[in-house]
């Protein structure tokens, strides 16, 4: 049987088997529902809920409940595909100073630490699972700077063009001064190099779900 009839035959007995663990939670079990499934790696709608209630992914603007539901499902989605890349290199070990940082930075989100404290216990996540969870995130992170990083070049006739247009009119539009170009040359650096990294990433996630088998089943 060759490869291919191989990832035939695991796709379907994983959709069965969300169908079948979908049907029991419907009927009262309590095994938990699944959201998707990427190969045989199954995502229960529960991770969804415990990255929700923590805040773990950033929320953007103008995104109703069911539609953040949904972007953090796909951000689940796209953390495991990437993680299995870094996997493959070897993932990078995490100082535990920075991952107490970013933990901290996820309290900060929360009015108190007993706010905090008490959503893990809901959630029933312990800190250090949390932590986990966290420094798999700045693994992914950590490679992505390894490995994209060094490739984006940002050249001074690209500072200079986009100076003169979209950073220049946005500051007029919110009626702010507009600098001098030397003044301003590292911001805009960064700010060009921050978009160009993030469709990178966009790219190589895309390649790795086009070669993985990914069925979404639901996020609520």
């Amino acid at each position: 049987m060759n490869g291919r009839r191989m990832t035939m035959i695991s796709r379907q007995l994983a959709r069965a088997l969300a169908i079948v663990l979908l049907a029991l939670s419907a009927q009262g079990g309590t095994i938990d529902r699944i959201a998707a499934v990427i190969d045989r790696q199954v995502i229960t709608l529960s991770e969804v809920n415990q990255m929700v209630a923590l805040r773990f992914f950033a929320r953007a603007a103008n995104r109703d409940e069911s539609e953040y539901r949904h972007d953090v499902l796909e951000a689940l989605i796209a953390q495991a595909l990437r993680y299995r890349d870094v996997e493959r290199f070897g993932a990078q070990d995490i100082p535990k100073d920075s991952i107490e940082a970013r933990f901290n930075e996820m309290a900060a989100r929360f009015p108190s630490p007993a706010a905090f404290a008490a959503t893990m216990s809901s959630v029933e996540l312990t800190p250090d699972e949390v932590r986990a969870l966290v420094k798999r995130q700045l693994q992914v992170e950590a490679y992505i700077q390894e490995r994209f990083s060094p490739l984006v070049f940002i050249s001074n006739e690209e500072i200079e063009t986009y100076y003169r247009g979209p950073w220049s009119e946005q500051r007029r539009q919110r009626g702010l001064a507009i600098p001098p170009l030397n003044d301003v040359r590292d911001e805009i650096r960064t700010l060009l190099k921050s978009e160009r990294l993030q469709s990178e990433i966009d790219k190589w996630t895309a390649q790795l779900r086009a070669r993985a088998n990914v069925d979404v089943y639901a996020w609520k």
